[in-house]
């Protein structure tokens, strides 16, 4: 009998170190690549580049930092408004579609990042307002361009660009001159030049199971 029980201990145990390695696993950092480039186009400060993000898998996702090609020379500052809204933020022309209109629509703040080593080419890692996405969930994300102009991918009126991980899926995009009014110009497709950094965010069971490892790998150090 002491046997058994120290097989089930053992085997609890090793089930307990799987469950919550899993769970360590989905807090690290993650990659989704958008349109490679270079960039072939590009707008002016004020312009906004549209996308739209989905958590394809059975977890939430928060996006935590993003790289973006922008007409800023090399080195120098840039900047850009983060507008998130439920649902797609996709479609026009310009008098029409959800970026015509800011209801629905909310700020998140501003982020600020430094260009690359190439002017007009992609910027260093940016730290942005953190977006969530539900499981299942889709998300419109608009990028207002306040210091330096966006740059993209595209030219005539492609289809978008889609960019999937199997966690996180990226439908790109949009670009409006006068962003939230049924003003200026409205140009699709227009591709994210850049990446995605993003977590995958676990379950509150999870979490409880990976601390509750913790505290028993603890115990079995003493």
């Amino acid at each position: 009998m002491p046997a058994i029980k120290r097989l089930g201990a053992c085997a609890i145990a090793a089930v307990g170190a799987f469950a919550c390695a899993a769970a360590s696993a989905t807090t690290t950092n993650n990659v989704l690549n958008a349109n490679p480039g270079p960039a072939n186009n590009g707008g002016s400060v004020n312009w906004a580049m549209f996308f739209d993000v989905t958590a394809t898998g059975a977890l939430p996702i928060e996006i935590t930092h993003l790289t973006t090609a922008s007409n800023a020379t090399a080195g120098s500052g840039l900047a850009f408004e983060v507008w998130v809204r439920d649902g797609s933020g996709l479609g026009g022309p310009a008098n029409s579609g959800p970026g015509s209109d800011p209801a629905g629509w909310s700020l998140l703040g501003v982020a600020n990042g430094v260009q690359g080593p190439v002017s007009s080419g992609v910027s260093e890692l940016i730290d942005i307002p953190n977006i969530f996405i539900g499981a299942g969930d889709t998300v419109g994300v608009a990028l207002r361009f306040t210091v330096a102009g966006p740059r993209y991918f595209g030219t005539g009126a492609p289809p978008y660009g889609v960019y999937n991980d199997g966690n996180l899926m990226l439908t790109t995009g949009d670009v409006r001159s006068v962003p939230f009014t049924t003003g200026g110009s409205f140009f699709s497709s227009r591709e994210l030049v850049g990446e995605l950094h993003y977590k995958i965010i676990p379950t509150p069971g999870a979490a409880a199971l990976f601390g509750l490892c913790g505290l028993a790998a603890a115990r079995r150090r003493r």
